[in-house]
C-alpha cells in the first residue's frame, strides 16, 4: 500500500495527539499494575478496621486456638513465630523454635523480638493488650488482628476473619464446615433434653472453674453446647474460686477436672500424661472432705480430660465428649474419639490416645 503525503500528515496528527493523550491519563490508566488493587480492609474480633497495603505473608501468632485455626485452613506456612504456650510443644509444632518465640503467650509479648522478625501482622487474642500491642508495632509497620480462637461462641467469625487475612476463604470455609457440622450433631442429640443434666467443671487449681464472662467463659460455653447446666453457669459470682460447699449442695451430675498435665499452667500439649499421673489427679478430688458422697463420684462420672483434646477446635471436641458422658444413650452412635481424631489429622498429625480418663477404671476413657 502507497501512502500520499496527505495521508501521512493525518496519521503523524492521529499519532500526536493519542500520544498526548496518554501523557495527560491518570496514573490508574496509563499503568494496571501500579494501582492498589492488593489492598484490602478486615474487620476483627473487637470490630477494629485493619488495613493492608498487600497480601500477608508473613505472620507471628498468639495463642494455641489461633495456630491450630490456622493450621487447619491450610495457612500455617505464613506463620513464622508464636509465643512459648505453643511451642513448648516440639512434637506438635517442630516448625517453631521455643527459643525464637515473640513471648511466653499473649499477655506478655516481646515487642523488640517481634518488630526485629518484620511480619505483615500480629494476630492475637481479645484476652490480649491488644490496643496496646498495636501501639507498640504500627510505627514499625505491623498490623495487628485481634483473633479469639478459644470464643466457641463466635468461632465462625474466627475462622471468616483469618481466611481473609491469608487470602484462603476456602480453607477457612472447610473448618467451619466442621466446627457447625459437629456442633449440630450434638445440638440433634441433646439440645431438647429437659431437664438437663448438671455439671462441674474444674481447671488447674482446686475450685477454679467456669463462671460466664469470665476468662473461662469459652469453657462455659462448652457446657452449655453440650446440652448441660453448668453448676456455677451464674455470671454474678465473683472471684477467682467458688465455695465448695456449693458442689456439695449442687451435687452434679458429671465431674470433669481439665489439666495441663506437664504442660505450662493451663495450656496444653499433644503428649498425654499417664495414666498414673490422671489417677492422682482423681485421688486428690476424691479425698475431698463430702466428695465420696457425691452421685457422681459415686456412679465413676468423673473424668479427667486434657486442655489440648477438650480445647481443640472452639472446645467443639470437649463439647462432643461432654455430651457423650451426659447423655450416652442420646449420643450412641457418635464417637468423640473418631472426631478428636479428623481434628487431628486437620493437623497434620497422627490419632493421639490417653487424653481422657475416667475415674474408677484402670486405664484412659
Amino acid at each position: 500500500m502507497v501512502l500520499t503525503r496527505g495521508t501521512g500528515t493525518v496519521l503523524v496528527a492521529v499519532t500526536a495527539l493519542t500520544l498526548a493523550a496518554c501523557g495527560n491519563a491518570s496514573p490508574e490508566a496509563q499503568s494496571p499494575e501500579s494501582t492498589n488493587t492488593q489492598s484490602f480492609t478486615v474487620v476483627d474480633d473487637v470490630g477494629r478496621n485493619v488495613t493492608f497495603d498487600k497480601p500477608v505473608t508473613k505472620a507471628v501468632v498468639a495463642n494455641r486456638y489461633n495456630s491450630e485455626l490456622i493450621r487447619a485452613m491450610g495457612s500455617i506456612d505464613k506463620v513464622i513465630a508464636v509465643d512459648t504456650n505453643t511451642a513448648q510443644d516440639r512434637k506438635y509444632w517442630k516448625q517453631f523454635d521455643p527459643d525464637q518465640v515473640i513471648g511466653k503467650g499473649q499477655s506478655e509479648l516481646n515487642y523488640e523480638q517481634i518488630i526485629t522478625l518484620a511480619p505483615d501482622v500480629l494476630i492475637t487474642p481479645k484476652n490480649g493488650p491488644y490496643e496496646q500491642d498495636a501501639a507498640k508495632l504500627d510505627k514499625a509497620g505491623i498490623k495487628v488482628v485481634v483473633v479469639t480462637g478459644w470464643d466457641n461462641s463466635q468461632l465462625p467469625k474466627q475462622v471468616d476473619i483469618l481466611g481473609k487475612v491469608f487470602d484462603n476463604e476456602e480453607g477457612a470455609k472447610k473448618v467451619n464446615a466442621f466446627f457447625t457440622g459437629t456442633l449440630d450433631k450434638v445440638k440433634e442429640r441433646t439440645g431438647s433434653i429437659t431437664p438437663k443434666k448438671t455439671v462441674y467443671w474444674e481447671y488447674g487449681d482446686p475450685f477454679t472453674t467456669c463462671i460466664p464472662g469470665t476468662s473461662n467463659d469459652g469453657w462455659h460455653n462448652m457446657l452449655v453446647s453440650a446440652g448441660a447446666t453448668n453448676l456455677f453457669g451464674d455470671p454474678s459470682i465473683t472471684g477467682d474460686t467458688i465455695d465448695p460447699e456449693k458442689v456439695l449442695s449442687g451435687d452434679p451430675d458429671l465431674i470433669i477436672k481439665t489439666t495441663s498435665g506437664k504442660a505450662l499452667k493451663n495450656t496444653g500439649i499433644s503428649t498425654p500424661p499417664s495414666a498414673q499421673e490422671m489417677q492422682e489427679v482423681v485421688d486428690e478430688m476424691t479425698s475431698r472432705p463430702g466428695w465420696s458422697q457425691l452421685k457422681a463420684v459415686k456412679n465413676n462420672n468423673l473424668y479427667v480430660a486434657t486442655g489440648f483434646a477438650h480445647g481443640g477446635l472452639g472446645k467443639v471436641i470437649g463439647t462432643v465428649y461432654t455430651a457423650k458422658w451426659l447423655y450416652p444413650e442420646q449420643m450412641k452412635d457418635i464417637d468423640p474419639d473418631a472426631i478428636f481424631d479428623e481434628w487431628m489429622q486437620m493437623q497434620g498429625q497422627s490419632p493421639i490416645k490417653g487424653h481422657t480418663f475416667r475415674a474408677g477404671t484402670p486405664g484412659a476413657a
